[in-house]
């Protein structure tokens, strides 16, 4: 059996059912492919940009979303650094607590703002083909735009030292800019991380506690737009024709589509496509995720619960996790960044793990024991941090996600699956880890319907 769509996505995450469901309602017919059973232990999620929530009359479904309270670096000797969404509660913030580069917080956030604004830029840098210079040439313009691709092409770590000279605040904005997409800093054109961090839709939101989740919220909507999903794993896909992939599934049904979307490198991972030749897109490392559930409740760090969290010696750590997580070793020292969940349960996440391990015999997969030392790094890391930890946690759940297997094939078949990104597939696109992941994957789908 052949199903025929004009658009497939695969993956189950918001970005992905927020993409699915915003085309269908355009008018395209939409296949989604998912797992039958999912985790869902991320605690919040990129902010639901208003166009998004118009299009897909989310009110209507009972959703109320709050906007997490702040970001917190814990640094050592109880160094803390906090920022707000608000430039002037932050600038006061910093005052208070002794950071000299108060005076530049507020020029910074503008010139990030403005890099950001430049989004033809951007997509140019995104959209580079593999050997990763035809992209730039995409763009042209004066003097003024060739300042602007300079800090776009520039390093994270030199915009950052070009800005600021508190080495604590620079460390704390590298650790929220840089952790979800597991990178070091020092990779020519992760500045875009900084100018992505601080887009207005880059702010973090959660489900109101009395309502239902973002995730099942728009699994819903996606049903009521007429989406299709699919549950079973993906067995192959290839080019059928100049105009068409089908993905081919492992009980012999094949969809067909003009075009395939993974809205997350992580669903692209599974399948062996990675996302680009794009800093962002976090090349050769996995994602853990663990839930701590604890045996009594105890009070949250900085006596607040709706914030995200990160823990950081220093900037430098960043790149040192980076190597180690490329080289098949997991990290001594784990940069990981937590939150709480509505129950008390603490979520930790860390994107500095291995794709696979290296060792005497080669590559391989993760092991029930890499799994363990992972928890077991994660959770000594927060323990750090807030030492009456260890003694409370009553159990651990971890799961890892973008983990390779050395030993499976590629699903890719045919001429030009080589598991390049956008410009090597055309009509396979894979986006890159990105702050704003919803606002982004329903912009790339306008524009996939629009032919651009």
């Amino acid at each position: 059996m052949t199903a025929i769509f004009d658009l497939t996505v695969i993956g189950a995450d918001e970005a992905s059912f927020s993409a699915a469901a915003v085309a269908a309602r355009a008018g395209a017919s939409v296949a989604i492919i998912c797992p039958r059973k999912r985790k869902n232990m991320t605690a919040s999620f990129c902010d639901m940009p208003n166009f998004v929530w118009r299009r897909l009359d989310l009110h209507e479904y009972g959703l109320s979303l709050e906007r997490i309270s702040a970001r917190v670096t814990l640094g050592p000797d109880g160094a803390t650094v906090i920022t707000y969404e608000g430039a002037r509660e932050t600038k006061a913030a910093l005052v208070k607590s002794g950071h000299a580069d108060y005076l530049l917080w507020t020029d910074f956030v503008d010139e990030m703002k403005a890099l950001e604004a430049g989004r033809k830029l951007r997509d140019a840098a995104i959209a580079a083909p593999g050997n990763g210079d035809a992209g730039f040439s995409l763009f042209s313009g004066g003097v003024r735009e060739c300042a602007t691709l300079g800090q776009a092409t520039s390093s994270c770590t030199a915009a950052l030292d070009d800005y600021l000279g508190d080495d604590a605040l620079k460390t704390h904005i590298a650790a929220h800019a840089l952790g979800p997409s597991g990178l070091g800093g020092a990779e020519p054109g992760s500045a875009l991380a900084l100018s992505e961090f601080f887009d207005e839709h880059a702010w973090r939101v959660r489900p109101d506690e009395s309502g239902p989740s973002l995730l099942s919220t728009l699994e819903t909507a996606c049903k009521d737009c007429g989406v299709e999903f699919f549950t079973k794993d993906i067995a192959e896909i290839a080019r059928d024709s100049a105009r068409q992939v089908v993905v081919s599934l492992v009980d012999g049904e094949k969809i067909k589509a003009r075009y395939v979307l993974f809205a997350s490198p992580g669903a692209a991972q599974k399948t062996g496509m990675r996302a680009s030749v794009c800093p962002l897109a976090g090349h050769g490392a996995a994602t853990a995720v663990l839930r701590i559930t604890l045996k009594r409740p105890m009070p949250p760090v900085a006596s607040d619960d709706k914030a995200v969290f990160q823990i950081l010696d220093d900037a430098g750590d960043l790149q040192v996790a980076r190597d180690a997580a490329l080289d098949g070793r997991l990290p001594e020292s784990l940069p990981v960044e937590f939150e709480y969940a509505a129950n008390g349960d603490i979520i930790v996440r860390t994107s500095y793990c291995p794709a696979s391990f290296r060792d005497d015999d080669g590559w391989r997969e993760w092991t029930g024991q890499d799994r363990q030392a992972a928890a077991r790094r994660m959770t000594d890391q927060l323990a750090s941090r807030i030492p009456e930890l260890s003694a409370n946690v009553r159990k651990t759940k971890i799961e890892i996600i973008g983990a390779a297997s050395p030993d499976r094939a590629p699903v890719f078949a045919g001429p030009g699956f080589v598991g390049q990104g956008w410009a090597g597939i055309e009509n396979v696109i894979v986006q890159p880890n990105r702050h704003n992941a919803v606002a982004a994957a329903v912009r790339l789908v306008d524009r996939i319907l629009a032919g651009e």
